[in-house]
């Protein structure tokens, strides 16, 4: 596949800032992993800053188009359908954090603009995840709330139980440093995700 260099920038800054964090991450490397020049890098972005709002916004809008396709074309049980939208939100995560990266939301704080786009990308997941809940409810998989924004407090609510298993997992890397990797995040997370979703099943919030 022909990346364009904007592309190659964004492939190359997204692994490294993943792996290195973005405070250690250089011009410099970014155009040496993108096997392109310096002045190359400036051609398309003013600074690293710019590079890492559209490593930010492209990751949201890849994850958004997932989503939003996922809830789509759900057929019941809807629970299931969210589990897996579930699952893979929390594994898109370790994909580009390589189980470095801080979470947007640290990175954001310094950056008006990346705070910006993952309210929006907060905002919009947690009413995909409303709507599931509300047609989960409609099947009678889940009880019903009262108020289509009482599904919304309870998408919201499922998030917050699941914040654990997004970077930078420091709860997760303190019960067992050395071990933690991919295999251990998706172990933890189908667990903590069925917990929570039979706190759902039981009419949670």
């Amino acid at each position: 596949m022909n990346l364009t260099r904007r592309e190659k920038i964004l492939a190359a800054a997204t692994w490294l800032f993943g792996y290195y964090g973005f405070e250690k991450t250089t011009v410099d490397d970014i155009a040496e992993r993108a096997s392109i020049s310096k002045g190359s890098v400036y051609l398309e972005f003013q600074n690293k800053e710019a590079i890492l709002v559209a490593v930010v916004q492209q990751f949201t809008s890849q994850e958004l188009e997932r989503i939003n396709k996922l809830v789509k074309e759900a057929k019941p049980p809807y629970l299931d359908v969210l589990r897996e939208l579930l699952h893979g939100h929390v594994m898109s995560y370790w994909s580009i954090a390589n189980g470095q990266l801080h979470s947007p939301e640290v990175i954001a704080s310094a950056n008006p603009a990346i705070m910006a786009e993952i309210i929006n990308f907060q905002g919009a997941i947690f009413l995909q995840i409303a709507h599931l809940l509300e047609r989960a409810a409609a099947e009678k998989e889940i009880p019903p709330a009262q108020g289509a924004k009482n599904y919304f407090f309870q998408a919201e609510l499922v998030c917050y139980l699941l914040a654990a298993l997004f970077p930078p997992y420091d709860r997760l890397k303190a019960r067992d440093p050395l071990s933690f990797n991919e295999a251990t995040l998706r172990k933890y997370a189908e667990s903590m995700i069925d917990m929570t979703l039979a706190g759902v099943r039981a009419g949670l919030g």
